[in-house]
Parts: structure tokens; C-alpha cells; sequence
């Protein structure tokens, strides 16, 4: 790759901070599998082999799988994640979403909801964006 710097050690960890901030008050991050493996310089699986070791649950979705072109890794809170939908599970339903962690996760990483979808602004609440 002609013109391409290799990221610092900051910039690495800035495009981890989506996954590494995951917790109670962000109970999902994802990052895109070639993110993790162009930029970041890791493979997704000691990406979340680094997450379990924390508590935390993981899922990778191939390309096929997933709305983001080139597959992704998400990392969640699942108890808290589980907390935040039920707390929110009359417009989680109306909205077609899963109840279950796990399920929401996978379906999330199938289907991109555009800004105006009833599912949109419990999915920015779910990683963590309550504007």
C-alpha cells in the first residue's frame, strides 16, 4: 500500500476504544474485521479472547453474515445489555427487536436501521450514544 503510515500505538488504541469502553453505561461496541486486522494490527479473535478474559461476550459475524462489509467483531455487557432492554422492552418490541442479548446482537449485525427506524434510537442508546 503506497502512501500507507502504520497507525501509532494511540491511533490503535483510539479505534479499540469502541470495543475496549464496552461496560455497564456502553453496553455494545463492534468494530469492522478489517479495522481490526488493517489498522489495528490484531486478529479478531485475540481481540475477543482479550474481552472474555474481562466478562465480556463476543460474536463475529463474517461478511455474509453481517451488514458491514467486511464482517465484524461485536463485544457486550450482556447483563447490562439485558437491563437496558428490558428497561426499554415496550419500544424494543415495537420496533421488531429481540429481547434476548444474544439474539439483539445478531440482529443487529444483519440488519442497518436508517436514522428515522423506531429501532434507531435504542440502538445509539445501546453503544453508549444518548444524544
Amino acid at each position: 500500500m503506497a502512501g500507507h503510515l502504520e497507525p501509532t500505538e494511540d491511533e490503535r488504541r483510539t479505534l479499540l476504544r469502541s470495543l475496549t469502553e464496552v461496560s455497564p453505561s456502553k453496553p455494545v461496541g463492534y468494530l469492522p474485521l478489517d479495522t481490526i486486522k488493517n489498522f489495528v494490527r490484531l486478529t479478531p479473535e485475540a481481540v475477543a479472547a482479550a474481552a472474555a478474559a474481562n466478562g465480556l461476550a463476543t460474536a463475529q459475524f463474517s461478511p455474509m453474515d453481517c451488514c458491514i462489509k467486511s464482517g465484524a467483531l461485536y463485544v457486550y455487557h450482556r447483563e447490562a445489555l439485558a437491563t437496558l432492554l428490558r428497561a426499554r422492552a415496550d419500544a424494543v418490541s415495537a420496533a421488531g427487536l429481540p429481547l434476548d442479548p444474544d439474539r439483539f446482537v445478531a440482529h443487529i449485525a444483519v440488519v442497518w436501521f436508517e436514522k428515522d427506524h423506531p429501532a434507531h434510537p435504542i440502538i445509539a442508546a445501546v453503544f453508549g450514544d444518548c444524544s
